[in-house]
């Protein structure tokens, strides 16, 4: 949505973004301008103002529905990006798109809406190969949140282990700064991390390139990914970028071009004896960075957006699909959507409360009945019955606004 954002700023397009909970991301956002952190009892108003033309945001945000109800005459734009979601229609938001083919696919038995594909890309102008290349053991890098199951950083483990018998440097960008106490019980394999640390935002084109520099490899493992970021930045920057072929990674690594796909059932032999013969092979970084500026170029996702946010139609999809395959990816994503109306629940109830005490008596009372909805035993707790006297007592004591 950053990138996103910017491009659209380049285009005389005015964005700002709102967030209602804190994000190990706003400051970036702060940066860039027009980012804002508060209630939704403060965007309502700006609602109701019709400030915004369109509002676009993560089908699977705990806050999207409850904005989408308040948005009025904005266009609501929903994006699939890693997760299934199941709270989209044609009566729900103007349009329904995904950052890729297979988040669309596992999406759309979900809605009526046809789920348009919009691929992810990234900021070319921030990646470039290294100049030359170092000296020094070559290095296998892992980037993302350690203690995240769909990431498998415990295979990422073995398969290192495995190429370890050839002298290699491990280096480790993960945001939750994880140690091995935290996997007690999994199926890690101790090694030797040069670098586990968190690496900013901004610094990972650095990263990328010293990867590249060493003649080493960014190993992704996960067990699915909506589109996998992580793949064309570290190709951009002309590292080899090694994923299994899952939903979303096979999108985003060209294979053979700007990376390796490899079989997700294939043995962790079997990949660390593949990787070990590319790893001694030649790699033209700068090709690869090329490859892969072209390919992920950020131009056609604003041309494909800046069309939906103007369309005045809604799509809607031709026949319901089926129910998506039984994979090990979307069984995944199933227990994922799972547990999502507890979240939405916990946000409702929340809300609630706050758009009660600023007079929004009828948004409140709907917060709660989604909370209802999506997670009835939450109303058992004492915290969930204050919240209801809360709201009670707001309804009563203040005129509604009018809706």
């Amino acid at each position: 949505m950053l990138l996103l954002g910017r491009q659209l700023v380049s285009r005389g397009i005015s964005c700002e973004y709102w967030f209602c909970r804190t994000s190990n991301r706003f400051a970036d956002f702060e940066a860039q301008g027009g980012a804002t952190l508060g209630p939704l009892s403060k965007l309502a108003p700006r609602f109701a103002r019709r400030e915004f033309d369109v509002v676009h945001m993560t089908a699977t945000d705990p806050a999207a529905p409850l904005v989408a109800r308040i948005a009025g005459d904005a266009r609501v734009v929903v994006t699939a990006r890693g997760a299934i979601g199941d709270q989209w229609n044609h009566a729900t938001c103007h349009a329904y798109t995904a950052i890729s083919k297979g988040m669309a696919q596992v999406n759309q038995p979900y809605t009526d809406l046809e789920v348009e594909v919009v691929r992810n890309s990234i900021d070319v102008s921030r990646y470039a190969p290294p100049r030359e290349r170092t000296n020094g053991p070559p290095i296998v890098a892992f980037v993302g949140r350690t203690t995240a199951k769909e990431k498998d950083f415990a295979r990422f483990t073995r398969i290192a282990r495995r190429l370890s018998a050839q002298p290699l440097r491990i280096w480790i960008a993960d945001p939750h700064q994880a140690s091995w106490e935290k996997f007690d019980g999994q199926a890690v394999e101790r090694i030797e991390a040069e670098r586990w640390e968190p690496v900013p935002h901004g610094n990972m084109p650095d990263f990328y390139r010293a990867v590249a520099a060493s003649g080493g490899l960014v190993l992704i493992t996960s067990i699915s990914e909506g589109f996998g970021n992580v793949a064309p930045e570290a190709a951009a920057c002309g590292a080899r970028v090694a994923a299994p072929d899952v939903l979303g990674l096979r999108e985003a690594v060209v294979d053979g071009v700007t990376g390796r796909l490899f079989p997700a059932d294939a043995s962790d032999d079997d990949v660390a004896s593949s990787l070990r013969d590319w790893l001694s092979a030649p790699h033209d970084a700068a090709a690869c960075a090329d490859a892969t500026c072209r390919e992920f170029s950020p131009a056609v996702m604003v041309d494909a957006y800046t069309a939906v946010y103007q369309r005045n139609e809604q799509r809607l999809a031709a026949t319901r699909a089926a129910a998506p395959p039984d994979t090990p990816e979307v069984r995944h994503l199933l227990r994922h959507l799972a547990r999502q109306g507890t979240w939405r629940a916990e946000f409702a109830r929340g809300a609630a409360v706050d758009l009660a005490g600023a007079g929004y008596t009828r948004e409140a009372v709907h917060a709660l009945s989604m909370a209802l909805q999506d997670a009835p035993r939450q109303f058992l707790t004492r915290g969930a019955a204050r919240q209801l006297i809360s709201v009670g007592r707001s309804a009563f004591a203040r005129r509604p606004h009018v809706a």
